[in-house]
């Protein structure tokens, strides 16, 4: 009788324990199906996954962030908004995921409220960081947008666009330098695309601010002498930059085709910026000067600067590119080891 007994409280318990193991395979599952764009699949074994085991706050995750993807903000948050009351591993990052749903669906502040929550939870959270600036800036709130970017950019140099949107940043706030050299770091990192070819024209509109050509020999500078400088004091810098851009109207280069003239510009202002700068607090030259300065060290800034022009299609463009297959070779090779 007691032997009867035992095994039928064996049997229950077995009942009773989540299959753990199921569910790990139907989540495994669901972001195989989830990187392939199939969201309602995915969704469905996320939900499996939680009925096999509802204490699983990797499948709650996967599931917002497939909401998310599928652009549900509410099926989102619904799924998160119980998770975050309680600590996990994926505490930050579910703050982040329902901030982003929060602002998908129109709640910009509090979406900004919950990134800041995620953020106590882990103050360095790159895509926490990101994502709050991308909210900041979009609603006016430029100064602690630079703020957060800057620290995100710094632990990841290499997000491409954290230093697209710190450009847009720094020049809606009229910090032309910092803009320009913002620009062209992404372009180091992303040199195709639409937003390769918005930035190379963002970053060539301004290099060649304040120069204005008259005639051949009749060519006016303007340099803005009360610019901010809570970013750097660049003034000389800028005032190189529109000598550089003034020098492609000289007679000597006239027969330069375009994409030659630009790239000459770019080149010219990174060498004097590269060779100028003296070590400074500000970020640009904490943080993106350096770069520059290795290509330069690499003798790599003149091929640089026509790798950033290319998705501008210029004229003259493949026959530079023709020109120049060993340096651009060089140059990818040199990236290609950096990583």
């Amino acid at each position: 009788m007691q032997k009867t007994v035992l095994i039928s409280l064996l049997l229950s318990l077995l009942i009773a324990v989540p299959l753990f193991g199921d569910a790990a395979k139907l989540i495994n599952e669901g972001v195989a199906l989830y990187d392939t764009g199939r969201f309602d699949e995915a969704i469905a074994k996320f939900k499996e996954a939680l009925v096999e085991d509802p204490s699983s706050d990797r499948a709650a995750y996967e599931l917002a962030l497939t909401y998310q993807a599928k652009g549900d903000p509410a099926q989102c948050q619904a799924v998160l908004e119980p998770r975050v009351k309680k600590k996990n591993q994926y505490l930050s990052a579910m703050y982040g995921i329902l901030g982003n749903c929060y602002d998908i669906g129109g709640d910009a502040k509090r979406a900004i409220a919950t990134y800041r929550k995620g953020l106590k939870v882990d103050a360095n959270d790159t895509q926490l960081l990101f994502n709050l600036a991308v909210t900041q800036a979009r609603t006016g709130q430029h100064d602690e947008a630079r703020k957060l970017l800057k620290k995100e950019l710094t632990i990841n140099p290499k997000h491409s666009s954290g230093h697209y949107l710190l450009g847009v940043v720094f020049e809606a706030q009229g910090f032309r330098t910092a803009a320009t050299l913002s620009y062209l770091r992404f372009l180091s990192l992303e040199p195709a695309g639409e937003r390769a070819k918005d930035a190379a024209k963002r970053a060539l509109a301004l290099l060649g601010a304040g120069v204005e050509v008259k005639d051949k020999t009749n060519v006016n500078i303007n340099i803005d002498p009360n610019s901010r400088k809570e970013e750097g004091d660049f003034g000389a810098v800028e005032m190189m930059m529109a000598i550089a851009g003034a020098a492609q109207t000289l007679e000597k280069n006239e027969n330069k085709s375009e994409f030659e003239k630009k790239r000459a510009h770019v080149s010219s202002t990174l060498k004097m910026i590269t060779e100028g700068n003296e070590r400074s607090s500000d970020y640009t030259s904490r943080q993106v000067i350096p770069f520059f300065r290795t290509l330069y060290d690499q003798k790599l800034i003149d091929t640089y600067a026509g790798m950033a022009l290319l998705s501008l299609r210029l004229p003259g463009t493949e026959e530079w590119r023709a020109a120049n297959e060993a340096s651009i070779q060089a140059y990818v090779q040199h990236f290609a080891g950096a990583k």
